[in-house]
């Protein structure tokens, strides 16, 4: 399967990078190509470097407040060659590299999954939003996949709190902040489900605490250290890179922008605050934030533009187009997770018990990952209407329902109901990877049908 995926995704993704892709000005593209020159050259006039130094260059640390340091980084080695093969270098690389991330993911759902559930999974998600941000010369189709393998790291985390795990988590944000600084929301779910879990755990009986499964709250203290440390490891140069420009380690023009009323606001913001003299300057109830948004226009005005922006963001994204997709999974999740509840009632009939998944704490990640991010993404629609944060939530909503799918169909192997829910988990996922699989083949008909040697 994994063979004729990527033959036919490499085989469309090449047309769209030749054919479709193929003028670098006049858009965002422009302002990463010209980031590996300006990453290629940080610390070049450096007489003597320190050994610190000189290990610092090496990692991903250039960024100007807009582009991020991870894809030009990745160019530097490009940075003596001419725009132009610059850009055709990066679309190629891009595409590469997105590519192997997708077989990586694949490789992991297999692992997590059954086959009709990885095979659904790495079809929806590479042909539905991966494979037209991997022809171009942007991180986004980078970004959207390292957000999915956090996020499938933190849901083992929520089933089973290795501290190993916990590691592999901050690796993951690290990568993924070094792509696009937008993976607070998936940090602030994560903390808020451990420490709700831990009260839970705490105040539950002893029979409660049992079935709790191998989550363990005393290895929260010493998981958060590890990820704390291994994020600072990935992305320390960024963000003493940020601190030293810009005054603020975390700094990220964006974080003002959603402030703004216009577009060109936005613009004029970044014009007259190009450094940290400029940035510092502004007194601290004149910074664009939630504080001045509240005291200008009151805590009212806050909600609905949030509510407001936040169902335009659905509209215009993957989520509104693709949307189809993540009924189609919620609707596979109902189905198995009512014939795993009525084995649970049925228990007596049962030799093996029905024990819980951390469905419910995994949905409770999910929800509030989701809440967070279209609210703050929607008080942005004005000057973001497109963001990448609503689209990198595509992959993860319908990673979840699968994965918690899957943990109630394993659930019932050693019951009664084992053959009817393999039956219709077989049938359902059948339905989606019959129906991408046809609209692949049509697509590529139709490409090929049009080339010139056809």
């Amino acid at each position: 399967m994994l063979v004729l995926y990527a033959w036919a995704y490499s085989y469309l993704g090449a047309v769209l990078i030749l054919g479709k892709n193929t003028n670098r000005t006049g858009s965002s593209q422009a302002a990463f190509v010209d980031a590996v020159y300006r990453a290629a050259s940080v610390g070049a006039d450096e007489e003597r470097p320190s050994i610190l130094g000189e290990f610092t260059k090496l990692l991903p640390q250039y960024t100007d407040g807009t582009v991020d340091p991870l894809f030009p980084w990745l160019l530097r080695g490009y940075a003596t060659q001419p725009p132009d093969e610059v850009f055709e270098a990066g679309k190629w690389m891009n595409f590469i590299l997105s590519g192997g991330l997708l077989l990586a993911f694949a490789l992991a759902a297999a692992r997590a999954f059954s086959f009709s559930g990885a095979t659904a999974v790495v079809l929806m998600g590479g042909f539905g939003v991966i494979l037209e941000r991997s022809a171009y010369f942007s991180p986004d189709a980078i970004y959207y996949l390292l957000i999915v393998l956090t996020w499938l790291c933190a849901l083992s985390l929520i089933r089973q709190n290795h501290l190993w795990l916990y590691g592999a988590f901050g690796v993951l944000l690290g990568l993924s902040y070094l792509a696009k600084p937008l993976v607070w929301p998936i940090v602030l779910g994560f903390l808020l489900v451990s420490v709700i879990r831990s009260f839970w755990v705490a105040f539950r009986t002893r029979k409660d605490r049992q079935d709790a499964g191998t989550w363990s709250p005393s290895n929260q203290l010493v998981g958060f250290a590890m990820t704390i440390a291994a994020f600072l490891l990935i992305t320390g140069p960024r963000l003493s890179y940020a601190a030293a420009n810009f005054g603020d380690p975390l700094h990220s023009y964006q974080k003002y922008f959603i402030w703004l009323e216009t577009p060109t606001e936005a613009a004029l913001f970044q014009q007259q605050h190009p450094g940290k003299a400029e940035l510092e300057s502004i007194p601290p109830g004149e910074k664009p934030g939630m504080v001045r948004f509240v005291k200008q226009k009151g805590f009212t005005a806050l909600i609905d533009r949030g509510m407001e922006g936040a169902l335009a963001q659905v509209k215009s994204s993957v989520l509104g187009r693709g949307g189809w997709i993540l009924v189609y999974g919620v609707f596979v999740f109902v189905v198995i997770a009512g014939i795993h509840r009525w084995a649970a009632l049925h228990q007596n009939d049962e030799i093996w018990q029905v024990r819980g998944t951390s469905a419910r704490w995994m949905l409770l990640f999910l929800g509030l990952v989701i809440a967070i991010t279209l609210f703050y993404s929607g008080i942005g629609n004005p000057i973001i209407p497109h963001s990448a944060m609503t689209t990198s939530l595509f992959l993860p909503i319908l990673v979840t329902f699968v994965w918690i799918s899957e943990r109630y169909r394993r659930q019932l192997q050693r019951s009664q109901f084992a053959r009817l829910v393999n039956g219709v988990y077989v049938v359902l996922m059948a339905g989606a990877i019959l129906w991408i699989t046809c609209r692949i083949v049509l697509g590529l008909q139709a490409l090929m049908s049009a080339s010139p040697g056809a």
